[in-house]
């Protein structure tokens, strides 16, 4: 199983558990046929343009985090919570990328 570690910018104290990084875990087959796909891409004015479905990423942060555990990343500032999104985000980017080579 790929994970992925997200360093974050600073040190989180949540539920008297500190952590500076977020481990998360590559979907699975079982994630995406609950889920679906996290973002959609769709053509506008001769480009691409990448669609985000917020509530499918919410719900595959919530799968995917490792630790410290979806019930600590509350505390998380919203650069380091766009971080995480990122993360899951990214998962599909190189299954996407690497299914077109």
């Amino acid at each position: 199983m790929t994970e992925t570690v997200v360093p974050l910018s600073k040190r989180y104290e949540a539920h008297g558990e500190a952590f500076q990084s977020v481990t998360l875990r590559e979907p699975r087959f079982e994630d995406l046929l609950a889920l679906g796909e996290p973002y959609e891409i769709q053509r506008a004015a001769g480009n691409n343009v990448v669609i985000e479905n917020v509530d499918t990423v919410a719900a595959y942060v919530r799968r995917c985090v490792v630790t410290p555990g979806i019930e600590k990343l509350g505390v998380l500032e919203l650069a380091d919570a766009r971080l995480v999104r990122d993360a899951v985000i990214g998962f599909f980017m190189r299954t996407a990328s690497a299914g077109t080579e």
